[in-house]
This record gives C-alpha cells, structure tokens and sequence, in this order.
C-alpha cells in the first residue's frame, strides 16, 4: 500500500528506485538534486580528481558517491556510468599496488581510503561485478571476518608504551597486531555498507562470513569499545598515532532522542540487510522507536533531524536522506520518511517480523 502511495506522490528518483523502470531511468537526470550531484561526479571525473576520499564535505568522493547511491543512480544511467567508469578504472590499478612493508598512516589510507571507501557504495551503484570491487570486497569480508569470529573485545595493550603519543590517547590505542599490515581488522561502517551492497551476490557461505563479522557489533561486550579507534605507527614521517574510523555506535533507542542519533534511519536500513542484526534487541527497539512516527494512514512523518539535508555532513551520518523531493512539496516528510521505512521493510518477509510486542 505505501509503495503505491510513494510511486502516485513521489519526484522521479524514488520511483525509478521502487519499480526500476527503465523509462524513468532517462529523465531522472532531470532531477534538480540529481543534476546537483551527478554534476559533482562529473567534475572529478573529467578533471582526474582522486584527491579527498574520505570525508563529510560534500565535495569528497565518499559522500558524492553516497548521494548517488540515494538518488538511486546506478551504471544503467548513461551519463553516471560514463562518470564512474573513471573510478572503476582507478581501482582496477589501484588494488595492484603494494605501499610498501613500512607501517604508516599513508599506508593504512592506500588500503581504507584507496579500497574500502573508494569501493563500499559502488554495489549499491550496480558495480557487483566488476573484478576490483569484488576483490575489495572479499577481501574486507575475510579480513574482518577473521577478526570477529574470535569474539574479541579487549583491544587495546596496557603492555605497550606508544612512544610519542598523546598520553590520554595511550589508554585507547589499538593493539598494533589488528593492523599490523596497513589492514585495519575491525569492521566499520564503510564494511556494513559494501557487504550490503554486495550481499545478494555473495555465496552462502559469503554470507555466513558477512553475518558473523557483523554480530561483533552486536556482542555483549561491544559497549567496551571505545568510540574513538587511535592506531599507532612509530615509523610513520609525520605522526605517531592517529584517531580516524569511529566504531559504528548503536545508539540507546530507550533514552535517546531524534536530535542525538540523525544516523538512525541510514544506519537501520545499512543493517536490515544482515539476518543477524534483524534478529537482535538493539533493532528491535531501533524500529519500535521509528513505528512511534507512524500515522494513522500507515505512513511515516519522522522528525526533521532524522530525515535531514545538511550541507558538509556524512551520508552515513544521515546527513542527505532526501531522495531528490522539493522540500516545497507540503508531504515532504511524509514522503522521505515512508520511503525509507519501505526500504527497510523490503529486507524482512514481512512487517510484522520487526514490530516489537509491547
């Protein structure tokens, strides 16, 4: 019912996205938020830009690539696919080269920021197939399955004095052996988004390793970890330590409100895709938060900060869940809001299988 209802009422780009009709697929790059971002992509592409990768400008690869991904852009539209194919091409050459046997930051970005990032959305963009993003792809999923099949979540090595780093960083370094390669072990949310994305096209036993490495984050001693991830390389040229890749938070749905977790409603649909994480407490009571916003028709009108547009902040912070409406349109919320719980719902056989009792 609320998929009819968003395909009578919804612009171009979530249309195309719930019925994948191909004659939509020419004119939603008539879109005025579509020709905003497909024009970033356009940009880089055609001036050879490989700088900023990581970050939450809305000028850096990652999240024009996000936005894309929203928009519901994908390799069948002629002129992203045109712009994408640079992309490709890069990591096609990229995932060949070797940075070196020296630990530095420059090294563990070549592999975050270089594969993992460059990769996570490109699934999502319809490029499954392509060589390099499997490869990145599989690889990540071993790396991190490995890791989380141990069950670990004491990470950190009182043992070890990290000379040259800041002294109330030293409590929270990581233990040098999870990257003592450049690869980071632990899973983040670059992770969750490429084994989403890739999900449908794993083997099943590719599946069992994505599920495993996900239920890390739902252990009972995940609260353990802290927020901040500081990692340590003695020999790298500028810095001794570093803080970057957060752990992915799960935010206490029980206290918590709509202004402190913006990144609720990407972060449940990012996760609707893993059986194990559908079947966990924490979800449950993520989505009996979100049916507190249902109305009475059976659609969704969430809070502003849930469902925000905001210049300069991560897509998977939930800083762009607009999917190319005109904020003008009086059931703007009401449409960006029902949209993603459909999202979400398309992940489960049926509603009632995530409706928390009670």
């Amino acid at each position: 019912m609320n998929k009819q209802w968003l395909i009578q009422n919804a612009e171009t780009p979530i249309r195309y996205i719930l019925t994948r009709d191909s004659s939509l697929a020419d004119t939603i790059t008539e879109n005025e938020e579509v020709k905003i971002w497909l024009s970033k992509l356009s940009d880089r592409a055609l001036s050879g830009d490989l700088s900023n990768i990581h970050g939450s400008h809305d000028y850096r690869y990652e999240n024009i690539t996000g936005k894309c991904f929203i928009l519901g852009l994908n390799a069948k539209i002629a002129p992203f696919g045109i712009a994408m194919r640079y992309f490709i091409n890069f990591l096609d050459g990229h995932i060949g080269k070797f940075p070196g046997d020296t630990l530095t930051f420059g090294k563990m970005y070549h592999y975050r920021d270089g594969e993992t990032v460059m990769a996570c959305f490109m699934p999502f963009l319809g490029y499954t197939y392509e060589k390099s993003v499997r490869y990145v792809a599989e690889k990540r999923l071993n790396i991190v399955y490995n890791f989380a099949k141990q069950g670990r979540y004491n990470l950190y090595r009182a043992d070890l004095n990290y000379p040259g780093a800041k002294s109330d960083w030293k409590p929270y370094i990581l233990d040098p052996e999870l990257y003592r390669d450049g690869n980071i072990a632990l899973p983040s949310i670059h992770d969750l988004i490429l084994f989403a994305g890739m999900y449908g096209s794993f083997s099943e036993a590719e599946k069992q390793k994505a599920e495993t490495a996900v239920s890390w984050i739902f252990g009972k001693d995940y609260a353990k970890v802290h927020n901040r991830l500081y990692y340590y390389a003695p020999d790298d040229p500028s810095y001794k330590a570093k803080a970057f890749n957060s752990k992915v938070v799960l935010p206490d749905c029980n206290s918590a409100q709509p202004k402190d977790m913006p990144y609720l409603l990407f972060l449940c649909f990012i996760l609707s895709h893993f059986e194990t994480s559908r079947k966990s407490e924490w979800f449950a009571g993520a989505v009996h938060f979100l049916e507190q916003f249902r109305t009475q028709d059976g659609r969704y009108i969430f809070p502003k900060e849930i469902i925000s547009e905001q210049k300069d902040r991560y897509v998977h912070d939930g800083g762009h869940m607009n999917v190319g409406e005109s904020k003008k349109n009086k059931n703007y919320a009401e449409i960006i809001s029902t949209y993603w719980m459909e999202r979400i719902f398309e992940n489960f056989k049926s509603e009632k299988a995530y409706v928390r009792q009670g």
